[in-house]
């Protein structure tokens, strides 16, 4: 049977009550209706799909670990890491595209969607990866990238010479007659990277339309015959043992068919005309009934893998909205979920209050067995050590994996890497490179993009080049995988895999979230889960100290033991200390996850 996300929680506790009720009657209904409630306090555990009960780990593989000495991170080296994950308790990776590509985006801008491009490796080389992770119980979620292809791709050279199958498979327009033979655009309508979004094509007589680059032309999925090789892709990956897709760039995806409509103007005074929020973009963004068919056929396309083992193939996409409403909208899609971006937005001044407002409004309005999930960085913005400060990684990392949802990890964050400083010469982000030296920075994605660093070892250990396609990030000495995992003591990493093993408790995996003292400067919460331990978990985000009272409503406590801290707590907090709930003082950056000691 098919199982969209309704009939998949069917096969819960829930629908098997109405299935006593029609055969076996009304005593057994009410049974199950008991059994039940005792689940939805706490007492059962919930039918949890698998990737809700793990950490997603985000794979940048050009920057992750190099295998050749070329300086360019790729899939060998990504095998050669793999216990890394066994080691840091997290059981799904997920990997930016490896697809064969001119690299005019770096992986974006795909001229074949069922081949490796050579400088990660080849087919070979992705089998043995799938292998070797689900060897080591990880699950393997890939990029898809379905809103664009390459301008090289053999589709799109064979929809310039107008050959019948391929001549709609991109958006073509007409452009506006001009005098003396000269035309313009169709419409007004904005690249992403600035300036116009059509580009004319002399062989064809026509613009097409690209969101991106001009090298990355818009696929037009209102052709049948686009949108079924674009599922054929899929079963591609599926065949060869892929566990899911994170799907890229998802709101894009259609056009009003109109093009004789321009953009509104979004009356920001601080643009150019040519900067893509210079206009408002109700015509090239968000057709949810466009996206909500293409979506569905995709989900139809996983399940029939899922039918066949009946393992949940997961499917996740990346759409920035701007209000409740936007976001909620996709949860109403095929999708498992969209990736949470609330997060990304936090910065120096955000304490506390701040904090909760931004966690709440992940939970705010989800519809019935929606799952929440949170994600601090990748490789589309800064990190966030650099927007709030290093010294709140570990403080970052403690709410990351103990708030209540799918927690996402861009590569580094576990041993609290940096943005590297780039020169306007070193930089080689095409979304930076448009804008002059003096404002590069501020549209360049290249600073959160640096070589991983695994040891003090020259180039970090990422690479036995002497050069990387980035800089390395000069504090690659102190912060790094090896030496944290080797230091006496508390380090980055070593909370952050305590953390990771903390989240496979009951009361982090499904228990309940409730919020506690929250002020300018701390946020603080409980999990809890029926017949288990309830946790407290406090974190000063702030720039002062705070001391406050947890003895009261939801905790309703007043004793505890220390399970976990940031490291930067004083003697009173150490590992297994005992604490007075009536009394606790955080300095800034300072957290701790307590075990709340006979609580009602």
């Amino acid at each position: 049977m098919t199982k969209d996300k309704s009939q998949h929680f069917c096969s819960t506790v829930k629908c098997q009550c109405l299935v006593f009720l029609l055969t076996a009657g009304c005593i057994a209904a009410a049974v199950c209706v008991a059994l039940l409630s005792t689940a939805v306090r706490g007492r059962m555990p919930p039918d949890m799909e698998w990737w809700q009960t793990t950490i997603i780990y985000q794979i940048y593989p050009r920057s992750f670990m190099d295998s050749n000495n070329d300086g360019i991170g790729d899939i060998r080296g990504i095998i050669s890491k793999l216990d890394h994950f066994t080691y840091l308790n997290v059981k799904a990776i997920w990997i930016s595209p490896v697809y064969e590509s001119p690299m005019k985006d770096f992986g974006y801008d795909i001229s074949n969607f069922t081949n490796v491009a050579p400088i990660f490796g080849n087919l070979t080389d992705m089998a043995n990866l799938i292998e070797e992770a689900h060897k080591r119980g990880l699950k393997v979620i890939l990029d898809f990238v379905p809103n664009h292809s390459s301008n090289l791709h053999m589709w799109f050279n064979e929809s310039v010479k107008g050959t019948p199958r391929y001549k709609d498979y991109y958006v073509w327009r007409d452009g506006i007659a001009g005098p003396n033979g000269t035309h313009s655009p169709p419409n007004n309508w904005l690249s992403v990277f600035k300036n116009s979004a059509w580009e004319w094509n002399e062989e064809r007589k026509q613009y097409y339309y690209h969101a991106f680059l001009k090298e990355q032309p818009d696929l037009n999925y209102r052709n049948p015959a686009l949108v079924e090789e674009m599922q054929n892709a899929l079963r591609f990956w599926l065949e060869r043992g892929v566990d899911g897709f994170r799907i890229d760039a998802l709101p894009f995806l259609f056009e009003v068919t109109n093009t004789s409509w321009n953009e509104p103007l979004s009356n920001r005074t601080d643009l150019d005309p040519t900067q893509y929020d210079y206009l408002t973009h109700p015509y090239t963004q968000n057709l949810m009934d466009d996206m909500y068919k293409v979506l569905a056929g995709w989900r139809d396309v996983l399940d029939e893998y899922e039918n066949l083992d009946d393992k949940r193939r997961f499917m996740v996409v990346e759409a920035y909205t701007k209000t409740t409403a936007e976001r909620i909208a996709w949860y109403k899609s095929a999708a498992d979920m969209p990736f949470y971006f609330g997060l990304l937005n936090i910065n120096k001044a955000c304490g506390g209050s701040c904090i909760r407002d931004i966690v709440d409004e992940a939970y705010k309005d989800l519809p019935a067995n929606a799952w929440a999930n949170f994600v601090f960085g990748n490789h589309d913005n800064r990190r966030v050590s650099t927007k709030k400060g290093p010294e709140f990684v570990n403080a970052l990392n403690m709410l990351l994996l103990t708030l209540k949802g799918t927690p996402t990890t861009y590569y580094g964050e576990e041993i609290g890497m940096l943005d590297v400083n780039i020169t306007y010469n070193q930089s080689v982000d095409p979304q930076g490179k448009v804008y002059n030296e003096s404002v590069f920075l501020k549209y360049s994605r290249d600073p959160e993009r640096s070589p991983m660093q695994w040891s003090n070892d020259t180039m970090a250990g990422f690479t036995n080049s002497t050069t990387s396609w980035l800089p390395v990030g000069s504090n690659y000495r102190t912060i790094n995988v090896e030496t944290e995992k080797d230091a006496e003591g508390f380090s980055t990493i070593k909370l952050y895999r305590t953390l990771a093993k903390l989240r496979e408790e009951p009361p982090f995996k499904y228990g309940l979230f409730k919020t506690a003292v929250v002020n300018n400067n701390t946020y603080s919460y409980l999990r809890h889960a029926m017949d288990f331990p309830q946790y407290l978990i406090a974190i000063n985000f702030g720039s002062s100290t705070d001391t406050s009272d947890y003895t009261k409503a939801p905790v309703n406590a007043e004793k505890g033991v220390v399970v976990a801290n940031t490291g930067n707590v004083n003697a009173t907090y150490n590992v297994n200390s005992n604490v007075d709930l009536s009394r606790i003082t955080l300095n800034s950056a300072e957290g701790l996850v307590i075990k709340i000691i006979n609580a009602p």
